[in-house]
């Protein structure tokens, strides 16, 4: 595994003038949160920082190198839970602040498993996260791999919301509801009958319930070894 977090900061001396790392990430980021991954380039980012695209290589080898550093710069922007925390809360704010910021950021929470997430901020979230687990009792593994279990829903849920929201949303029925329960009305009564439903076009419901059965299924896993 490549990542930028091996690498050693190149000296100081014979640097560009003008430019830094934080520079350079703060920038590409603002580029991320405008027009996402795919239309970022070393070209275009110091057209836009005023520098030389060569100049961007002494502090960033390549752009897999800047993504990575993006990216743990959004799990800075994590509330961490405080060491007396309830776990259920801590989990309930943390996820809530994933949904929130892969819609601040999108790029970011399409990234995630593309791109490594071993930076500083990252494993300080994630640590800061083990902590109210262990304290309800579970394993050290068992507290892991329930973070891991909570997480996984969060960024499934919120990535497809996402892409949900880029092509114009939906929080309620689509204009072509009638359409699509014309083509299934026969064939599938059941499936169309629950396009009536309201509660299945609310994502903040979706989410909560959804949220609510992972973390009812970490409760049960508690209660177990009490």
């Amino acid at each position: 595994m490549d990542s930028v977090w091996f690498g050693k900061p190149r000296p100081g001396s014979g640097q560009p003038l003008g430019l830094s790392r934080d520079a350079i990430v703060r920038k590409a980021m603002e580029m991320l949160d405008a027009d996402g991954m795919q239309k970022l380039s070393m070209r275009k980012l110091a057209a836009a920082l005023g520098a030389a695209p060569m100049s961007l290589y002494w502090h960033v080898p390549t752009k897999d190198a800047l993504i990575e550093l993006c990216l743990d710069e959004i799990y800075g922007e994590f509330p961490l839970p405080g060491p007396d925390d309830d776990w259920e809360l801590a989990v309930r704010e943390m996820m809530h602040s994933m949904r929130r910021l892969a819609h601040k950021h999108p790029w970011w929470i399409r990234g995630i498993g593309e791109f490594n997430s071993i930076g500083p901020k990252a494993v300080a979230m994630s640590d800061a996260m083990l902590q109210p687990m262990l304290r309800a009792g579970l394993s050290l593994g068992g507290a892991a791999r329930s973070v891991s279990t909570i997480s996984s829903f969060a960024v499934g849920y919120a990535i497809a919301e996402v892409n949900f929201t880029a092509r114009g949303g939906m929080d309620s029925p689509p204009p072509d509801l009638a359409k699509i329960a014309d083509l299934y009305r026969e064939k599938h009564p059941t499936y169309v009958t629950m396009l009536d439903q309201p509660e299945i076009w609310s994502l903040e419901g979706q989410f909560e319930f959804g949220l609510d059965c992972v973390i009812d299924g970490i409760k049960a896993r508690i209660s177990a070894l009490r």
